[in-house]
C-alpha cells in the first residue's frame, strides 16, 4: 500500500522563487497531510493554495508517496 504525504517547503529566508527542493537551501517544514491516494493530497493541496501562508508560496508543495511497512532509507548517512 502506498500513502502520499503532502509537506510545504517554505524557504526560511521568505523567498518565494527560491526552490525548496534544493539541499542547501534551509526550509519551514509542514507536513500538511498523509493520504490514501494521490487523488486525495491533489484536492488537499487545492483547499490548501487559497490559505494564508500557502497561497504566498504556491510551488512550495511536495507531494511524495511511501510504501507502508517498508524501510524507505535503507543506506546509512555522515554527518557534516
Amino acid at each position: 500500500m502506498t500513502v502520499y504525504l503532502l509537506w510545504h517547503l517554505r524557504p526560511v529566508d521568505g523567498d518565494p522563487d527560491a526552490d525548496p527542493e534544493m539541499v542547501h537551501i534551509e526550509t519551514e517544514d509542514e507536513l500538511c497531510g498523509v493520504f490514501s491516494s494521490r487523488a486525495l493530497a491533489e484536492r488537499a493541496e487545492s483547499q490548501l493554495l487559497g490559505q494564508p501562508g500557502f497561497r504566498d508560496w504556491p510551488d512550495a508543495f511536495v507531494l511524495v508517496g511511501h510504501r507502508v511497512d517498508e524501510v524507505q532509507w535503507t543506506e546509512g548517512f555522515v554527518a557534516a
